[in-house]
Order: structure tokens, then C-alpha cells, then sequence
């Protein structure tokens, strides 16, 4: 039997100096990795930090705009509600002025109903009394009286 370069066993030694390459490369690509992450690290926390001020830049915007438009509402609340008073006051005025002039109009139709009863009262005294002379004429013309 013929023995190959890739059948033949390996040296201890040789074995062992490819593992300390091997660990060599490792501990290299591990230090690089830990250099990245810091430099990550670092970068992130630039980042997060700018991230943060104009989150916190934008939370006191918000608050003074909230502010603002509270202090609006409160002022178009005022204003509402001196508005809706001054129209209660105008309608209570209405209603007082109305009330005078229903009291005047009933006055003048009770001064008018008045009047029309005394016309009335006048003219049925006038037919009694045009009936009456008819009765006499008729009474005459009959000769029921003489």
C-alpha cells in the first residue's frame, strides 16, 4: 500500500503550531471585534445622545405649542361666554321691552273694547228706541191706539 501526503498522520508539533495560528487569527479577529463594538459604541452613543437633545427639543416645542393653543381655547372660552352673556342680556331686554308693548297693546284693546260697548250699547238704545217709535206708528196706523 502506497501512503499519500493526505493519508499520512500529522506531526503533533505540526498539529499544534497550526492550532496556535489558528488561535493567533482567533485572538486577532476577537480584538478587531472589540475594537469595532467600542468604536460602535462610541458612534451610537453620539448618535442616541443627538437623538435624545432633539427629542427633548421637541417635547419642549410641543409643550409650549399645547401651552398656546390652551391659552387660545381659554381665551375663546372667555370670549364665548361674554358673548353668550351679552346676548342673554339683549334678549332679556327684548323680552322686557316686548312684555311693554304686549301691556300697552292690551291696554288699547281693552280702551277700544270699551269704546265698541259703549257704541254698541248706544246703538241697540237707538234700535229699541227706532223699534219702539215703529211699534207706535204701526199701532196708530192700525188704530190700535189714538
Amino acid at each position: 500500500m502506497a501512503t499519500t501526503v493526505l493519508d499520512m498522520p500529522e506531526a503533533p508539533e505540526i498539529r499544534l503550531a497550526r492550532l496556535e495560528s489558528d488561535v493567533a487569527h482567533i485572538q486577532s479577529d476577537v480584538t478587531d471585534i472589540k475594537i469595532d463594538l467600542r468604536e460602535l459604541r462610541s458612534e451610537t452613543h453620539g448618535e442616541f445622545k443627538a437623538v435624545r437633545t432633539e427629542i427633548s427639543g421637541l417635547r419642549s416645542e410641543m409643550q409650549e405649542e399645547f401651552r398656546a393653543v390652551r391659552t387660545e381655547i381659554s381665551g375663546l372660552r372667555t370670549e364665548m361666554q361674554d358673548g353668550f352673556k351679552s346676548v342673554r342680556t339683549e334678549i332679556s331686554g327684548l323680552r322686557t321691552e316686548t312684555q311693554g308693548e304686549f301691556r300697552a297693546v292690551r291696554t288699547e284693546i281693552s280702551g277700544l273694547r270699551t269704546e265698541v260697548n259703549k257704541h254698541l250699547w248706544a246703538l241697540a238704545s237707538l234700535l229699541v228706541t227706532l223699534f219702539l217709535a215703529m211699534g207706535g206708528m204701526m199701532a196708530r196706523g192700525f188704530g190700535w191706539i189714538h
